[in-house]
């Protein structure tokens, strides 16, 4: 994988917001696969089987939350990238605490989706150089 050749998994309970996330990221030149979960146990199982450059993930979802996943996500040996999702501010704090490169507010604009995943391919790149 590149910088320029991202892999992306997307995960939202809720299925219009994860529907409209993904159709932002599909349209990105530097995005050649987007995945969706639709929950965090989803999102756990995909992540343990296919390494991602980064997880776009929503905050507030039932059982395992976007937080509790990403404390998960950090302890695998190549943690993808976190960018957070949410309606909310109340977790941002948090989220960069978990090293979030970014924070997008729903409803996500394509200009914030872009920004992210310019950030994205920036850390990609960063991780790849000092490999």
């Amino acid at each position: 994988m590149s910088a320029d050749d991202l892999t992306i998994l997307a995960v939202d309970d809720e299925h219009t917001q994860l529907e409209d996330l993904a159709r932002l990221l599909r349209s990105s030149p530097i995005v050649t696969e987007v995945e969706c979960a639709f929950d965090g146990h989803d999102a756990l199982v995909k992540a343990s089987a296919h390494n991602y450059d980064a997880i776009f993930l929503d905050v507030r979802m039932p059982d395992l939350d976007g937080l509790e996943l990403a404390r998960v996500l950090r302890r695998f040996a190549t943690p993808p990238q976190l960018v957070f999702v949410s309606a909310y501010d109340s977790a941002a704090v948090d989220a960069f605490e978990l090293h979030a490169l970014d924070y997008l507010r729903k409803p996500v604009a394509r200009r914030r989706v872009e920004e992210a995943i310019g950030r994205v391919a920036t850390a990609v790149a960063q991780t790849q150089a000092s490999d």
